[in-house]
């Protein structure tokens, strides 16, 4: 346990076992229901991420009305109080029901990619049902380690842990993680990264739904350099209920032997495959998130300045598949 709790954790914890037994007995739809309902009621009393939510999609290149805004500021916060109440059910539902539940399509972009033997990047952002993603690859026997970081309530990141880890699943906590990443790619295992949040400023500055987004380097920089393939896969939810999982052909990155130029255009790339699927339908991206929170030439240390106009013309519109 990373640190010591607090009355908050304690507090969070004690409706988390209240309530988890209860959300596990309720049919799935009836879970989705709910936790959308919650999710409504979220978006009315919690001002703080309803101003974030509005924000983010005002400022975006979505090009939105007022009242678009608003129907797709609601959509969030009812999508993920959904997402919410299915991860107890996901943490204890069996391999049979998850495979009625989650459609998977395109798995033989994986195996193409797996079959190279030198591990490749699972590439995808917080779209849709990424839990059930994980979840649904893993079952059909395409299991991967995730990076990622600890909740900030250390009594409920067991639980987490759990459920990402089922049937085979592995997380490498972010913190360090660059051994593990290379071990397991040896191995040639797919590594996943889900690449649409702020780095502040560590981070390479790429474009992201109109606006310059601070981003994770570390795939672009892994991808350049042991020249492994990228996969591209996300998730959202179907009216009825079910779960739609879309893996995408393998990508390789360009090199050209400048590293720093590569990395950044390799990041630039996969950033866009997130942005391309949020265009297709951006009621299930996390909006909430504060993702444009660092800004160019500002902050202590100051971050990472912008590419050069030359590394923005060269991006290529699409990148070699297969």
């Amino acid at each position: 346990m990373s640190q010591k709790p607090t009355f908050r954790h304690r507090l969070e914890y004690l409706l988390f076992r209240t309530m988890e037994p209860v959300i596990r007995l309720l049919p799935w739809p009836a879970a989705l229901g709910l936790g959308r309902s919650l999710g409504r009621l979220a978006y009315l009393v919690d001002t703080r991420h309803r101003r974030v939510v509005r924000e983010n999609l005002r400022l975006s290149d979505l090009n939105l009305t007022e009242a678009q805004t608003r129907i797709l500021a609601k959509e969030c916060f009812a999508h993920f109080g959904a997402m919410l109440l299915s991860a107890p059910q996901l943490l204890h539902m069996e391999a049979e029901a998850l495979g009625r539940l989650v459609h998977v399509e395109g798995l033989e972009n994986w195996d193409a990619a797996r079959a190279q033997g030198q591990g490749f990047i699972v590439l995808t952002g917080h779209y849709g049902c990424w839990e059930a993603l994980a979840l649904a690859l893993s079952v059909n026997g395409r299991a991967f380690a995730v990076i990622g970081r600890e909740l900030d309530n250390p009594l409920l990141d067991p639980y987490l842990r759990k459920l990402r880890s089922r049937w085979g699943n592995r997380v490498i906590l972010k913190a360090g993680a660059m051994r593990d990443t290379l071990r397991l790619l040896k191995q040639g295992e797919g590594i996943g990264f889900l690449l649409d949040q702020d780095a502040l400023t560590k981070g390479l500055f790429t474009k992201f739904l109109g606006r310059w987004a601070s981003t994770h380097s570390t795939a672009g920089l892994l991808a350049v350099k042991y020249q492994i393939p990228v996969v591209p896969m996300f998730s959202w939810p179907s009216a009825d209920g079910s779960i739609s999982v879309r893996i995408d052909p393998p990508l390789t990155m360009p090199r050209s032997g400048d590293r720093d130029r590569d990395i950044w255009i390799a990041t630039q790339v996969m950033t866009r495959c997130i942005e391309d699927q949020i265009h297709k339908d951006p009621r299930w991206w996390f909006w909430m998130h504060r993702r444009f929170k660092t800004s160019p030439g500002e902050g202590g240390p100051l971050p990472m300045p912008l590419p050069s106009p030359e590394w923005i013309q060269s991006v290529p519109p699409t990148v070699n598949r297969g």
